[in-house]
Parts: structure tokens; C-alpha cells; sequence
């Protein structure tokens, strides 16, 4: 995949997170420790790449730990407003 395509798929992946955690937000029981969580996940999915992942699972891995501290740095900035 050449960089343009891989940036393209980096730029999607990126904005979908992000859409699902908003969605994911709006169910009352996913809180911001879940959110966490599932980045903690990733960071532990991106370290198991000595089994050789290709250039596209690593953009899938970087887009959405991206987006997770994102959304985030989002979250805890509004909690931080409403106090």
C-alpha cells in the first residue's frame, strides 16, 4: 500500500473511532475508565508486533490509539470544565 492510501486509511480508521466512542458515550453505562482501558488494550496490541505485522495493521493500531487519546484528552478536558 503506498503512503497516500496508507494515510487515507489512517485518516477513516482515525474518525471512525472516534464516532463509535462518541456513540459508545452516549450509552449510560461506558465511562471514561472503559475508554482507558481499551486504550490500554492497544498500547499492549501494538507491542506484540514481533510477529511481523505488515504497514497497514500498524496504521490500524496507530489510528486508534490516536483517536482513543483523542477522545480521551476530550473527555477529561469537559470534566475538567464542569467542576
Amino acid at each position: 500500500m503506498n503512503d497516500k492510501a496508507l494515510e487515507e486509511k489512517y485518516k477513516q480508521v482515525f474518525e471512525n473511532v472516534c464516532t463509535y466512542v462518541d456513540e459508545q458515550r452516549r450509552m449510560d453505562d461506558f465511562r471514561l475508565e472503559d475508554l482507558k482501558k481499551m486504550l490500554e488494550t492497544e498500547y499492549v496490541n501494538e507491542g506484540n508486533g514481533w510477529t511481523g505485522k505488515g504497514e497497514v495493521q500498524e496504521t490500524l493500531t496507530a489510528a486508534t490509539i490516536a483517536a482513543f487519546q483523542h477522545k480521551i484528552a476530550e473527555w477529561e478536558k469537559e470534566l475538567s470544565t464542569e467542576k
